[in-house]
């Protein structure tokens, strides 16, 4: 298939194996426990936490509205703690419980056989990921001109 393939944008080329990484991670993920993007905002977590929720969606790369969705959900599981910020009055912190790192924990599992069968098609992991941090950088610096430009337009 991929001999059949017209060449593209490197954007579409990008969207394309971002599906495609996606689909690898919620295969393994199946039956796990957490879907891909409730693992992300675990993870951020487990790594950082106590951590803001603006944080966290930084991190993740999720808008924030869309990173409430995950919290309340959490909060209703009773997988995370959440307590005044102790730098800053005015914010909340998190935390994960201990009914939420062990989720974390199964979910992790499965993202680790994901992890692996990747890896095993990457030839040189530092490549990847300066690759990887100009292309984060890029799509940063897009989204950051392309919202001046609307504003500029509607303002």
């Amino acid at each position: 298939m991929a001999g059949r393939r017209k060449r593209s944008s490197l954007l579409f080329d990008l969207f394309a194996a971002n599906q495609r990484v996606r689909s690898l991670v919620t295969t393994a993920m199946d039956g796990a426990g957490l879907k891909p993007d409730e693992y992300a905002v675990y993870s951020a977590l487990f790594e950082f936490e106590p951590i803001s929720p603006t944080e966290i969606a930084a991190i993740v790369g999720m808008p924030p509205t869309t990173l409430s969705h995950y919290i309340r959900a959490m909060r209703e599981r009773g997988h995370v703690d959440e307590r005044r910020n102790p730098q800053d009055s005015r914010s909340r912190v998190l935390t994960l419980t201990v009914a939420g790192r062990s989720a974390h924990r199964q979910a992790n599992q499965a993202f680790e056989q994901a992890y692996r069968r990747f890896m095993e098609g990457i030839a040189d992991e530092a490549s990847v990921k300066a690759a990887l941090a100009e292309v984060e950088g890029a799509a940063a610096d897009g989204l950051a001109r392309l919202t001046s430009d609307t504003r500029a337009r509607t303002g």
